[in-house]
Order: structure tokens, then C-alpha cells, then sequence
């Protein structure tokens, strides 16, 4: 597979997801997560999952509308423990239109489904080319650990002083510099680590004042 990353906007797009063992119950949450039509076919699913699924938005039909909903649906996620089911659903979908997951055997598909954390504003996936489930869960862990409170007040810094700086700073180059002049300063960043976020606004909009003026 020629992979790359990307980011899809799948707010009310038709996802099909057949099966719901741990992989489909991940991807059905996920899917709802992101305000998605989430339809569901599947045989075995503890009451009271399938009752939580239903309060966050998800329909569950019989086997008998498999086929249907393919036709319907723009990302299809066969998921079952029956492989020969899993492919006969992967032959039914149309790749140049559709986008299909197969977990079991990922080849066969056209997209993957990393997985995938957020912190407030960061969203981090992880993908071992499905060498290793258990490394991408251990990364994940360690990736989590390393990303502090801070990084997240610099986040929301510069989202706040890039507004500014696209109004008063009229070239990109000049606008990155002066940020990484911001992110640098230690004042600045003293006053986030002490979760003092409107004064590091302030301090980072007088210098951006001051470089505006030439001072």
C-alpha cells in the first residue's frame, strides 16, 4: 500500500461498521466522536454497549441491509471474526468511490485506522505498517507523558497572537520569526508554566506592538 496520513473530515458522512468486537466497538466510538452517521450490523453485542451506542447516535440494522447500506455508505469497516465475510464485504465495495478498513487484513483496504489519542487541541496518531499493535499502544503511553500542560498554553498562545500577527505583520516569514521569538522567551513561557495564559497574551502582544513600531 502506498500510505500516507491525512486528516478526514467525516462529520455526517455514512460510516457501515459490521462487527462490533473490540477493534469495531473502537471504531464505532471514534466515528460518533467525530458527529459521523454511524450504522452498525452485527450479530453478538453485550445489551447494555449496544443501548450506549444507540444514546450516542448510532442506528443498528439486520443482516439482511448489508448490502444496501455498502451502496450508501462512504467508509465501510468490516470488522468481523469471519474472514471470509470480510472479504466478500471488501468485493462489494466500490474503492474509487468508497473507502473500506479491513483490521484483519489491511492490504485488502484502502484506508487504515491508526490509533489515535487528543490532548485538548493535539490529535496524535500512531501506525507500526500493522507490525506491532502492542508498540503503537506503548508509544502512545510515551507520548502522553512527554506532552506537559505548557505545551498546551503555547497552543493556545499562538493561536491567539497569530490572529494578531495576520492583521499587523503583512509577510509569512516575518510572522514566523516573530513567533518563534514569542515561543522563546523565557518570561513568556514562565507565565505559562504558571497557567498565567492572559498575561503571557499580553506580554506577547506588546511585542508584537513593539516590533511594529521598530522598537
Amino acid at each position: 500500500m502506498g500510505l500516507t496520513s491525512l486528516f478526514v473530515n467525516a462529520k455526517n458522512e455514512n460510516i457501515l461498521i459490521i462487527g462490533t468486537g473490540e477493534v469495531g466497538l473502537r471504531r464505532a466510538y471514534r466515528f460518533l466522536e467525530a458527529e459521523s452517521n454511524v450504522n452498525i450490523i452485527t450479530k453478538d453485542i453485550d445489551p447494555d454497549i449496544k443501548q450506549d451506542l444507540i444514546n450516542k447516535g448510532a442506528i443498528f440494522h439486520n443482516q439482511t441491509q448489508l448490502y444496501p447500506l455498502i451502496k450508501t455508505s462512504h467508509i465501510i469497516i468490516a470488522a468481523t471474526n469471519d474472514h471470509q465475510l470480510n472479504q466478500e464485504i471488501a468485493k462489494k465495495t466500490n474503492k474509487h468511490q468508497q473507502l473500506l478498513n479491513l483490521p484483519d487484513n489491511p492490504s485488502q483496504g484502502n484506508i487504515i485506522i491508526p490509533s489515535t489519542f487528543k490532548i485538548e487541541d493535539i490529535i496524535i496518531s500512531i501506525y507500526t505498517n500493522s507490525k506491532s499493535p502492542l508498540m503503537a499502544k506503548t508509544l502512545r503511553k510515551k507520548i502522553q507523558k512527554t506532552i506537559t500542560k505548557q505545551d498546551i498554553q503555547n497552543i493556545k498562545l499562538q493561536e491567539h497572537i497569530r490572529k494578531k500577527l495576520k492583521k499587523e505583520i503583512p509577510t509569512q516569514k516575518e510572522r514566523k520569526k516573530l513567533m518563534e521569538i514569542i515561543q522563546q522567551d523565557n518570561n513568556i513561557q514562565r507565565l505559562l508554566k504558571e497557567d498565567k495564559t492572559i498575561e503571557a497574551q499580553k506580554q506577547a502582544e506588546l511585542m508584537i506592538n513593539n516590533k511594529i513600531r521598530g522598537i
